[in-house]
């Protein structure tokens, strides 16, 4: 222990249990908060300087002057996150200052709400989940402790779900609308006044084929077919993120990516900016493709994602200088058949090719099974050159979040084309996964920075 602590804790022994200091702020709006080893803590908003943040003192509810008090907390320098100790009349009071530039995120994906299988989450187990999440920190405690920041106390300022939200299309009874999914996530969400946002993954949009043979579809005739619940899971997102939007959850309204064809299904990815820090959400993947829905006795069209991509490169040109975080349904290198779902390919290596052509592959034929080397050349390459021209990245790394995998898994993707092209990929476990239960991540954020820290911990 170092002598200043040991000197605070002779100060503390000797303080009076009800005496209070309190400060006269340069500004409004300071928040008043007790970190996990009871010491106050003052937040004033983003962007204040410490340096001239207190104007006077009060002891006991009374006004001292402020140079009877050692050091004066008026001209000492104040440090962000620092304990600081101030003497009155040889009585201790401890605190900390910062500013709020920081929050958390919190990331959990695969949910498969109902599902009997597929590591599935109950709606109790995942409205327990839930209620935890946005609970966390309420007590005081810290639920993780981040390294760069060992006194904060996280609390869930975001929550995001990575796709695979329920069982297959929305099924639970009442088909296509997730109402079990959304029961115990949104709702939860709101009543605490948390934004939720989720997205869909290849169980909530019709990937190619379902099955490992070439005939069985994703998207169907008819009104039971994909096409009728992929519009569902579209509009549930929709829904959910114009309910933020018109509450005031974000810095700015949400901007989708498509390709303006109202005649085509759209994947619908979208960007918001939240706290000073912009979100890049693809729902499934970047490379969704659009399609023309089927008819009673048609199959659907299915389009090159070339236009989206190219409104998302535009995107990213015009807003380089923000710090950004990313994610999508399917991770960059977890699992074992990881190129697979790059490629558009079920088990049997089939996929659907695109009636136009792609600079992107997905109308190209006869791609090997599972090929890592088609996969980055075409996709990942690509992918991660738009996405590095943005800032935001921590040690040249592009800060990516992904699910689809099940299993925690956090590992970079290097470009193959070129070295300095790096996405950093935080893969979050199932909720319903035995062996990583209940699980999340927890990431420490920073304004006008992006992701801080990263952690996993258990709900």
């Amino acid at each position: 222990m170092t002598k200043h602590l040991l000197t605070f804790a002779f100060l503390l022994f000797s303080m009076g249990l009800n005496a209070q200091m309190t400060f006269n702020f340069s500004t409004s709006g300071v928040k008043t908060s007790t970190d996990a080893d009871g010491v106050t803590r003052y937040t004033a908003p983003a962007g204040t300087n410490l340096a001239g943040l207190i104007t006077g003192v009060k002891v006991d509810g009374t006004t001292v002057t402020a140079s009877q008090v050692t050091p004066d907390p008026t001209t000492t320098k104040i440090y962000a996150d620092r304990l600081e100790v101030f003497t009155y009349n040889n009585k201790a009071y401890a605190f900390r200052f910062d500013t709020d530039d920081y929050f958390t995120a919190v990331f959990i994906s695969d949910c498969h709400t109902g599902q009997i299988d597929h590591d599935g989450t109950s709606v109790r187990d995942l409205t327990a989940i839930m209620n935890n999440i946005c609970a966390m920190g309420n007590d005081g405690k810290q639920k993780v402790k981040f390294n760069t920041k060992p006194n904060y106390v996280p609390k869930a300022d975001i929550i995001f779900c990575l796709g695979d939200i329920d069982q297959d299309k929305g099924d639970d009874g009442k088909r296509g609308k997730h109402t079990y999914f959304l029961d115990a996530t949104a709702e939860v969400a709101k009543t605490a006044g948390i934004p939720f946002i989720f997205i869909a993954g290849n169980h909530d949009l019709s990937p190619d084929y379902w099955g490992s043979g070439n005939s069985d579809r994703g998207v169907t005739s008819g009104s039971e077919g994909g096409a009728n619940a992929d519009s569902e899971t579209i509009s549930a997102i929709k829904t959910n993120n114009s309910y933020w939007n018109n509450n005031g959850g974000f810095d700015e309204s949400i901007t989708y990516f498509t390709t303006g064809n109202n005649r085509y299904f759209e994947p619908n990815h979208f960007t918001f900016k939240f706290k000073g820090v912009r979100f890049y959400c693809a729902n499934n993947y970047w490379f969704q493709k659009p399609y023309a829905a089927p008819g009673w006795l048609s199959a659907a069209t299915y389009y090159a994602p070339d236009p989206i991509v190219s409104n998302l490169n535009s995107f990213v040109d015009s807003h380089k200088s923000e710090a950004s975080v990313w994610m999508q349904h399917f991770p960059w290198l977890a699992g074992d058949d990881c190129n697979r779902w790059w490629l558009d390919q079920n088990s049997g290596g089939y996929y659907i090719t695109t009636t136009n052509s792609s600079a992107y592959g997905s109308n190209t034929s006869g791609i090997a099974y599972n090929d890592a080397t088609s996969a980055n050349t075409l996709k990942k390459n690509p992918l991660s050159a738009i996405m590095m021209k943005a800032a935001g990245k921590v040690d040249g790394k592009v800060q990516h979040f992904s699910g689809h995998y099940h299993q925690f898994y956090d590992a970079t993707y290097t470009s193959t084309v070129n070295s300095s092209n790096q996405v950093h990929d935080y893969t979050v476990a199932a909720p319903g996964n035995s062996s990583q239960s209940n699980n999340a991540y927890v990431v420490l954020m920073k304004r006008g920075v992006g992701v801080v820290e990263v952690k996993q911990t258990q709900f």
